[in-house]
């Protein structure tokens, strides 16, 4: 497993642990790779240099 999947792997599990006990078991798959997809591309997003305006805007705001 590569760094970013398992970044959005381990991201993901701890996103869903917290709406596992509010979902049916039968979605838990389905909104685990939910998750882990959309993480994923965000982190491929961040590597490329694509939120790199974003991420200096808000540490403007939090300077």
């Amino acid at each position: 497993m590569t760094r970013t999947n398992q970044s959005a792997y381990d991201a993901a599990a701890n996103i869903c642990s917290g709406i596992f006990d509010t979902i049916p078991v039968d979605l838990h798959d389905v909104v685990h790779e939910a998750v882990m997809a959309g993480y994923a591309a965000a982190l491929g997003d961040l590597e490329e240099g694509k939120l790199d305006d974003q991420v200096r805007e808000r540490a403007e705001i939090i300077e």
